[in-house]
């Protein structure tokens, strides 16, 4: 049995998952129309918390007067600057933790994929409640899998088993994506959500390969964690479970996002 990694940010620290996240499925338009509504017209400064490769900075840039994104991985601030629009004038790209970055408050948003995750909830919440103009928003994001591909519960399934394997328990998933996306992002009491929303499903076209790089981006199919046999053992398996499902070496799929957004209290 392997422990699992526990570390703040390891899983995303080595330079293969950074580079590999950019195979990762975009997020809908959608998803950027509704956090551009959260910013207030008088602050309009952006904090993107524990940003990797600026997957929500990179597509809020155009909407905010700023955008300031956090991350504790040198390697994935590096993938951002390299994406079409990681270069603007506008983002600010800060390689540290969030607990104790230099901020440059009032933030008209602050949004987190889930990210949030790996951070220290207390410390960060009152953070953001110190840095939030008075009508800002703080916002979660997550949601960039296939919703409910004919393949899932194969790979579920499959899945399971590497984890057993990895970490000596077998996880419980979701049984659809349906479930998942009804499971707030984030319970705190420091937490109070005003609003919710599931965006529309997404299509996505992505060849089998690029499929797998995506899962490599993610923490637990990290090949740094997993080690080069396992990596191959599940690439094959992966491939041989969706190889049904593709068509010259393509898949289809449709991707939904749950946002939801609040006020973080003080302490």
């Amino acid at each position: 049995m392997r422990s699992t990694i526990s570390s703040y940010g390891t899983h995303f620290a080595a330079q293969s998952v950074a580079l590999n996240y950019v195979h990762r499925p975009p997020y809908a338009p959608e998803v950027f129309e509704t956090l551009a509504g959260l910013i207030p017209p008088r602050t309009r400064a952006v904090l993107d918390a524990g940003c990797g490769p600026g997957k929500l900075a990179l597509g809020l840039a155009d909407v905010a007067e700023r955008v300031d994104a956090v991350d504790p991985s040198a390697e994935m601030i590096e993938v951002g600057r390299a994406l079409p629009g990681g270069d603007s004038a506008k983002i600010r790209w800060v390689v540290s933790r969030l607990e104790s970055a230099p901020l440059s408050p009032p933030y008209g948003l602050i949004v987190c994929g889930v990210s949030f995750h790996w951070m220290d909830g207390d410390i960060a919440l009152t953070r953001f409640s110190q840095s939030l103009a008075p009508d800002g928003r703080f916002a979660l994001v997550s949601g960039d899998a296939p919703t409910d591909p004919p393949w899932a519960p194969s790979e579920r399934a499959m899945m399971a088993n590497f984890i057993e394997r990895l970490q000596g328990v077998r996880p419980q998933f979701p049984a659809s994506s349906a479930e998942a996306l009804a499971r707030p992002l984030l319970e705190h009491p420091r937490f109070a959500r005003l609003g919710t929303k599931i965006s529309a499903p997404f299509a996505i076209r992505q060849s089998i390969e690029n499929y797998l790089a995506c899962q490599h981006s993610r923490a637990t199919w990290s090949s740094d964690y997993m080690g080069p046999a396992m990596t191959a053992e599940f690439d094959q398996r992966l491939r041989e479970i969706l190889a049904p499902h593709a068509s010259d070496g393509m898949l289809d799929y449709v991707v939904q996002t749950r946002i939801e957004w609040g006020r973080p209290e003080p302490p």
